[in-house]
């Protein structure tokens, strides 16, 4: 979990972070104690109230943005009444399955299919499997949820994450009826839903004697963490696509307009800038891949020493191939059945082998969701990439080189938060609009870019045509 202070120019004064990670079990159960971001929220805020007071200054407003389909159910007065049922979990796949013949009319209201990804289906495995937390749950709220309650005592929503719930209707931005019926939810167990960028509250005495945090600071809702990674990199303009590489990776198009995929390949959602929407593919397993190998084949190295090793091993990892679906594949076609895989394993296969298998992996399944969202939206211009494993040169190469484009690296590495600064300043009203408060901010600086070599691009053609082929055998076998 990361905060930072910003001015009122753009310009990040104070950075500050608190690792975790959630419990992975078995049977697709990942879980996290909702303490662990409670704690994280109340002394990340101590620390920025402490450098604002001895810089003299004091904070006039508190933006939020978090991971998006992770759900707590909560008492009343906020307690948490088990552990969050994380983004990956799997256990409401069952759920999923008995919607399969209403998935047209739920991806045509909502801009989802169904999946296990999303919350509603979370939701509905608390009624079925766990009824007794589902009658004293007041609200089942997501994490940003948990945490501007926590700060204001009040529930609410905004609609990038409603959007993520498989229970928001697209077109009227309110909880839909149908889509209610079909998961069985009651709708007066869900937060009141509002527009990214608005005020949604002010932090109470509580919260005050916990941080020092003036009583009374506006708290803003600024949307999701992808699409405020996708504002903070500039992602304003239709035809702009966004990657951002965290736990998974989620490829992101503005869009002025909703628009479906005939095969419910993509997710419609809400973009963080209120009237707008976000075309997103999303790979559930990505940086998660990388810290799992680290910890499993470089438990005393660090990610330089796996970089480097990436980088000693050729295009094509001599052979070796991997499907990063460690959690399932996302999109495009949903799959929470299909398993990591490396194939073409030998005895000749090193640690750099596998390493660079990762990396290559990852980028060849983005570089299929980039195609088809240039056929969606049918005209792309740029591509932007942050987030962590954008911090490995190696990797930034073998996207370009994957894509066969040049990919912009992004002013600010930490483009989520940025994008949560960008959406408070015009909350508040420092800027008319999110072009200005972007271009305010920039200060001049160039944008890094790492441009394609093409010889390396006919060869990741090759590599590409290997993976699908072999998803679709395994997929067959199963």
């Amino acid at each position: 979990m990361r905060g930072g202070l910003w001015t009122g120019t753009g310009c990040q004064v104070y950075n500050d972070q608190r690792h975790y990670a959630p419990l992975y079990l078995p049977d697709g159960v990942v879980e996290q104690d909702p303490q662990t971001w409670l704690t994280a929220l109340i002394e990340l805020t101590q620390g920025a109230v402490q450098f604002a007071r001895v810089e003299s200054d004091q904070i006039e407003a508190v933006s939020i943005t978090a991971q998006r389909s992770s759900v707590i159910p909560v008492d009343s007065g906020g307690i948490a009444l088990s552990n969050c049922m994380m983004w990956q979990d799997r256990r409401g796949q069952d759920i999923c399955d008995r919607l399969t013949p209403y998935a047209a009319t739920i991806y045509q209201k909502c801009g989802a299919r169904p999946t296990t990804v999303f919350l509603g289906p979370k939701i509905s495995w608390f009624q079925e499997k766990r009824p007794d937390i589902y009658r004293r749950a007041a609200k089942f709220v997501a994490i940003p949820d948990l945490l501007i309650a926590f700060i204001t005592g009040r529930f609410v929503t905004d609609t990038t994450y409603a959007s993520r719930s498989l229970l928001m209707n697209l077109r009227s931005l309110t909880w839909d009826e149908e889509l209610l019926r079909l998961l069985n939810i009651d709708k007066a167990k869900l937060s009141e839903i509002v527009a990214p960028g608005s005020i949604v509250g002010n932090s109470c005495a509580s919260f005050r004697t916990l941080t020092e945090l003036k009583s009374g600071t506006p708290v803003i809702s600024a949307g999701g963490d992808q699409q405020c990674a996708a504002l903070g990199a500039g992602t304003l303009e239709e035809g702009r696509i966004q990657i951002n590489t965290g736990t998974g990776s989620f490829v992101i198009a503005s869009s002025d307009s909703l628009r479906l995929h005939p095969d419910m390949a993509v997710t419609c959602g809400c973009s963080a800038i209120p009237g707008k929407f976000v075309l997103e593919a999303s790979i559930l397993t990505t940086a998660a891949i990388y810290r799992w190998f680290k910890q499993e084949f470089y438990r005393k190295d660090g990610y330089e020493e796996i970089n480097h090793d990436a980088g000693s091993s050729p295009i094509g990892a001599n052979g070796l191939v991997l499907l990063p679906h460690f959690q399932g594949r996302g999109s495009p076609d949903w799959n929470s059945r299909s398993g990591g895989t490396f194939f073409n394993l030998n005895l000749g296969t090193t640690r750099g082998d596998m390493a660079r298998a990762i990396l290559e992996g990852i980028a060849a399944e983005i570089a299929e969701n980039i195609e088809i969202l240039d056929k969606l939206i049918e005209r792309t211009c740029e591509i932007t990439a942050a987030g962590g494993l954008t911090k490995a040169s190696i990797f930034n190469q073998i996207q370009a080189d994957m894509y066969g484009r040049n990919v912009n690296l992004g002013i600010n590495s930490e483009a989520s938060l940025f994008g949560a600064w960008i959406s408070a300043a015009v909350g508040v009203g420092l800027y008319p609009d999110y072009k200005s408060a972007k271009e305010a901010s920039t200060h001049g600086e160039i944008t890094p870019v790492v441009a394609p070599i093409f010889a390396n691009t006919a060869k990741y053609q090759e590599l590409r045509g290997l993976q699908v082929a072999l998803y679709k055998a395994l997929c067959t076998v199963g």
